[in-house]
């Protein structure tokens, strides 16, 4: 079951309460919004995977808050540019940008090296386009560019004449295949696996994760009320420039109400260690 990141945090700069309407629009397995639910709120819930929230929904239900709870299976990015959501004033809306448990702990979905999976990486897989497909289809100064700007991978080069050289071969189609050919190149250093931001920037780019959120942004504000809070929990520097780049645009119209990211405490990355890169910023609109 997935831990919701920084939720005492999330919950008390919300505020919830009877009355109140809420949009959580990366749903995942509903810790955020059980929370909402549990103050009385009602809430609105987003997420594109159909096994997830199938999953938060059955959970939702058990707790007995159908009737405060909305569902929409879509990306957070469509729900919010056109017009699907049930309300167009939340007292609160969160982003939290991080991969859920389910999706990294499940095979066959291809997020992870941990296991020998088909490269995947689809959070909607309805989605045309896969990991394997960039892997194999996409030119070399297109991979390089892909995990050097997505990934921030400093040996781009060495790892994309790796993946050519071997896919002139045969098609490179699982997870473990790529992580052992990244191996191959790279020295592990620290805890980090080398193949950790090659993994990143692909599943960024068959999601299209920037786009969606800088698009995402802007059209949340104009859905907060006035005095609504905006919290978003970012998990690497690209979703945390995206959002620093947002309130900076929107400096008039929505106030950061910390300067510096809200990050877990030590008792909460001890207990759920995929929380330590978690950064929260919160706004307020005026």
């Amino acid at each position: 079951m997935h831990t919701p990141v920084l939720l005492y945090e999330v919950i008390k700069y919300l505020d919830p309460a009877p009355g109140k309407k809420y949009l959580d629009c990366t749903l995942g397995y509903g810790g955020h919004t059980l929370a909402l639910l549990e103050k009385g709120a009602k809430v609105t819930g987003i997420d594109q995977d159909v096994d997830i929230l199938e999953a938060a929904q059955k959970r939702i239900s058990d707790a007995g808050y159908t009737d405060q709870f909305t569902a929409l299976r879509t990306s957070f990015g469509s729900a919010l540019e056109n017009d699907r959501l049930p309300d167009n004033h939340y007292a609160g809306i969160l982003f939290d940008l991080g991969v859920s448990s389910y999706q990294l702990d499940t095979p066959e979905r291809g997020f992870s090296f941990r296991f020998d999976a088909p490269l995947d990486m689809r959070m909607d897989r309805g989605l045309a386009v896969t990991a394997k497909d960039l892997i194999n289809g996409l030119g070399k100064n297109e991979l390089i560019e892909l995990f050097t700007t997505l990934g921030e991978e400093h040996h781009a080069k060495k790892i994309v004449a790796k993946i050519v050289e071997t896919r002139k071969i045969k098609p490179i189609t699982t997870t473990l295949e790529l992580a052992k050919l990244i191996e191959k190149v790279v020295t592990k250093t620290g805890k980090i696996h080398p193949a950790t931001r090659v993994f990143q920037a692909l599943r960024m780019a068959v999601n299209s994760e920037r786009e969606e959120l800088k698009a995402a942004l802007p059209s949340a504000l104009s859905k907060l009320c006035v005095d609504g809070v905006l919290a978003t929990i970012s998990f690497h520097s690209l979703e945390e420039k995206i959002i620093l780049d947002f309130y900076q645009a929107n400096q008039s119209t929505i106030t950061l109400l910390s300067l510096d990211p809200i990050t877990p405490s030590p008792q909460e990355i001890l207990s759920n260690p995929r929380s330590r890169s978690a950064k929260l910023y919160v706004g307020r609109k005026s």
